[in-house]
């Protein structure tokens, strides 16, 4: 019986604590976390796409384009990464021109080395009956034309 009575007069208590919680105070202290999560979650998510991660891109020609963007604005590490995602891309899809395309962004890079490598790797796709064999003589013929490689935008 007596600790039946304590129990009402506990309920009692809480039941009058209750009352005394200021609601319009909690919706505002719950508000606030819930909008300061939400700023979070755009901060971070910012962060992620200020940073060039060139790898995510879809297909290689907006590598390439990305690429091409980077080198005119004179980021030349991003050019860098990004025409060699887009050469490796395009050779995982067989694309000779896309492979040509990231080649030709490494001229304009001064990188003769990538550019004889991307050369191998386009020969090594086979025979193409489009403008693939044709790009490939020509920028063969391009790069042992000359020694002084220009370095800048194509």
């Amino acid at each position: 019986m007596i600790a039946g009575l304590e129990t009402l007069r506990n309920g009692r208590q809480a039941s009058k604590a209750m009352e005394r919680v200021d609601v319009p105070g909690v919706l505002v202290v719950m508000l606030l976390v819930v909008v300061g999560i939400g700023a979070l979650a755009e901060l971070v998510a910012g962060r992620a796409v200020a940073q060039p991660e060139t790898t995510r891109a879809g297909t290689w020609p907006v590598l390439v384009r990305t690429a091409d963007e980077a080198l005119a604005r004179g980021d030349l590490p991003a050019a860098r990464r990004a025409y060699r995602s887009a050469m490796f891309r395009a050779r995982g899809e067989r694309s000779i021109v896309g492979i040509l395309e990231a080649a030709e962004g490494f001229r304009a890079l001064g990188d003769r080395e990538v550019v004889e490598q991307a050369l191998r790797m386009a020969a090594a796709l086979g025979p193409d009956d489009g403008p693939g064999v044709a790009r490939v003589q020509a920028l063969r013929d391009r790069l042992h034309a000359t020694d002084a490689l220009p370095i800048g935008p194509r």
